[in-house]
């Protein structure tokens, strides 16, 4: 046997556990911040949709507060009719009372007239 049959070469395995170093970017500085530039301009635009939904959402929900806030004043008013008409016939049924109180005392006294 020869020398080269006994020489082994030890040979490490790529194993990557998160130590080894990442490739460098084969990118310029000038096409990185492009490539920020693109990610945030996309973010951004994100952003501006979502906006815009929350905008539309809160204007639907000022017109539906507007329209709320108009039912309860009519609401409102339709109980202070309402509260007015308690009132009155309160005031007609005291005085259904006291007439029919000096109706009886009348009748009363009719009756007692015709008895002598």
């Amino acid at each position: 046997m020869s020398n080269i049959d006994k020489t082994t070469i030890k040979v490490r395995a790529y194993s990557d556990n998160g130590n080894s170093v990442a490739p460098r970017n084969n990118l310029t500085e000038e096409q990185n911040n492009a490539l920020e530039l693109v990610k945030k301009t996309a973010l951004l635009e994100e952003e501006r949709k979502k906006s815009l939904e929350y905008q539309k959402a809160i204007e639907r929900l000022q017109e539906s507060l507007k329209q709320e806030q108009a039912k309860t004043a009519e609401m409102v008013k339709k109980m202070a009719v309402l509260e007015a008409k308690v009132k009155e016939l309160t005031e007609l049924e005291s005085k259904v009372k006291e007439l029919t109180d000096v109706l009886s005392k009348i009748s009363s006294v009719t009756a007692t007239g015709k008895a002598s």
